[in-house]
């Protein structure tokens, strides 16, 4: 790959086969695996993700929109895909032509997508989403058992699956994701007894999957386990996996500050001493936070640098004082693991106050994805 900046997040194609082996492992072979690669696999990259997921023994891929499937296809992906969020009517068509499974929650897009099949002389891949207590998007689960008499009698549609989604399943509070379940329990058996069947049941998330074992019915969704991070830091990590993404970059530039002397925008931080300061290319138009300013750290040669001054749209400076040996050129991790030395996404999460998943998908396409 040519391209000259310095700062790269190295892509292990390996850790992702691992995760998705130790995540099969974990729920044995009553459940398939879905491989949740929306948001370009939570900025690792979509296609190739996939493909390495797929390979390890994924049966599905899970994205969030209709333009990540069609990529999908356009790929050259033809494995079961299928849009977890909703869609709009006017989706119906491509949807049904592509071969493209769809969480549906409402009767207007179940009536759009029977006219689409209709049309296209092919079945609509329906999961229809069972609202049990996430308060967000598909069926109340109360209100959807009257409903199916209805949907069952719309032309075209296959009910290939039905699914909820837990608001807290990474918690150590277990008591309101084993609600939630009892609610989606309640449906499939009110289901059976109106003689609606569905192939395929899901509803554990990388929370369930790590702490609710009795929720994987015969599909789970792995999120952000499958890149080797955890949903919360309190969740139980009951799956060896693998971190899937490194950040690095190199240090461009070394200047010496005098005692007293101002770092970066707004003169948020002053030297207490004589410093060795350094400049790394990358900043907040990376998708780094500026929530890291005086707070983050990185490492070189195994030693933590702290983030000094405000994080800027280019750069971020670094106190390279007591790491002597640090020179221009240097390797710099800003998060994940370079052989023995190590720093967790999870950490810089709790810098910036949020969770991991918010940290990898803000890397932007500026800095290059290497596959390894």
């Amino acid at each position: 790959m040519d391209f000259h900046r310095p700062s790269v997040a190295e892509i292990s194609l390996d850790a992702v086969k691992n995760n998705i082996a130790a995540i099969q492992g974990k729920v044995e072979k009553k459940s398939r695996v879905m491989a949740v690669v929306k948001a370009d696999a939570y900025g690792h990259g979509m296609k190739q993700v996939a493909r390495a997921a797929l390979d390890a023994g994924a049966a599905w891929l899970g994205i969030a929109t209709v333009d990540e499937a069609i990529a999908l296809r356009d790929g050259g992906f033809s494995e079961p895909v299928m849009i977890l969020g909703p869609t709009f009517p006017s989706d119906a068509e491509v949807l049904v032509y592509r071969d493209i499974s769809v969480g549906v929650g409402s009767l207007e897009v179940l009536k759009a997508l029977s006219k689409a099949a209709k049309k296209h002389q092919k079945n609509a891949r329906i999961h229809l989403k069972v609202d049990t207590g996430m308060g967000r998007f598909g069926f109340w689960w109360e209100e959807l058992i009257p409903l199916l008499s209805e949907i069952k009698n719309m032309p075209g549609l296959l009910l290939e699956g039905c699914y909820t989604h837990f608001a807290v399943s990474d918690m150590v509070d277990l008591s309101y994701t084993k609600w939630q379940h009892e609610n989606f329990r309640k449906f499939l058996d009110a289901a059976q007894k109106n003689n609606a069947s569905f192939n395929i049941v899901h509803a554990a998330n990388s929370g369930g999957i790590l702490q609710h074992p009795d929720t994987y019915h015969n599909m789970v969704r792995a999120g952000v386990i499958l890149y080797g991070m955890l949903p919360d830091p309190e969740t139980k990590p009951t799956v060896s996996t693998k971190p899937v993404m490194t950040l690095v970059t190199r240090l461009i530039e070394i200047r010496t500050y005098p005692k007293g002397r101002y770092i970066s925008y707004g003169c948020t931080f002053r030297t207490q001493r004589q410093s060795r300061i350094g400049i790394l290319p990358i900043g907040y138009g990376d998708g780094i936070s500026r929530k890291l300013s005086n707070k983050g750290e990185v490492l070189i040669w195994g030693s933590r640098a702290p983030i000094v001054g405000r994080v800027c749209m280019d750069q971020i400076l670094v106190d390279l004082t007591d790491i002597p040996s640090a020179k221009i050129g240097d390797e710099v991790l800003l998060w994940g693991k370079k052989g023995k030395n190590a720093l967790k996404v999870e950490e810089v999460a709790a810098w910036c106050e949020t969770i991991t998943y918010d940290v990898t998908c803000a890397l932007g396409r500026r800095v290059p994805r290497v596959y390894i």
